[in-house]
């Protein structure tokens, strides 16, 4: 714990005790619930996201398991779930209101309502200027703390697909 209090890392398993005192083994990137691996997110995108105490500074990772309760987890020790955290991630939510870019605060239903109007899409066009000009704060904004665009890409493609079939891509 001294080592984790000043910053310093450790990889590997370690031992814990969990409720009703069963034996737990953890790893890091390794969600305590379920198993999933995640990502390292900073602990400033965590800390910015939760409507809750400030967990402690440690290493974070998101669960991106939509069917597990944890959103974020610790390394030491620290889990968040949905009613923990100001937005729902889009990685937990199943609603055509979830969001795809969390600085402008576009949702999956725009990119529909767009595509079905006009059947194409200038959303990722209209993000990727507004981050040109560096409008953006994806490292605290997005839950994962990256870059929407690669997600509002494959979103885009998935529903064109969904709405015109394969190989619709070529009618933009």
């Amino acid at each position: 714990w001294a080592d984790l209090a000043a910053g310093r890392q450790k990889t590997g398993r370690f031992h814990r005790v969990g409720k009703g005192g069963q034996e737990v083994w953890m790893a890091p990137g390794v969600c305590p619930r379920c198993g999933s691996r995640g990502q390292p997110v900073a602990w400033r995108t965590v800390a910015a996201l939760t409507n809750v105490a400030l967990p402690p500074r440690q290493n974070f990772w998101p669960c991106r398991d939509a069917d597990c309760d944890v959103v974020y987890f610790g390394d030491a020790g620290s889990c968040l779930g949905l009613s923990d955290l100001r937005v729902e991630p889009g990685f937990k939510a199943s609603s055509k209101e979830r969001l795809v870019c969390y600085c402008f605060l576009y949702r999956q239903v725009d990119i529909e309502t767009e595509l079905r109007q006009t059947s194409k899409s200038t959303l990722l066009d209209r993000i990727q200027e507004e981050v040109e000009a560096r409008h953006c704060a994806c490292d605290v904004r997005h839950p994962t703390g990256r870059c929407c665009l690669r997600e509002v890409r494959e979103e885009t493609a998935r529903i064109r697909e969904a709405l015109f079939g394969k190989g619709s891509e070529l009618r933009d």
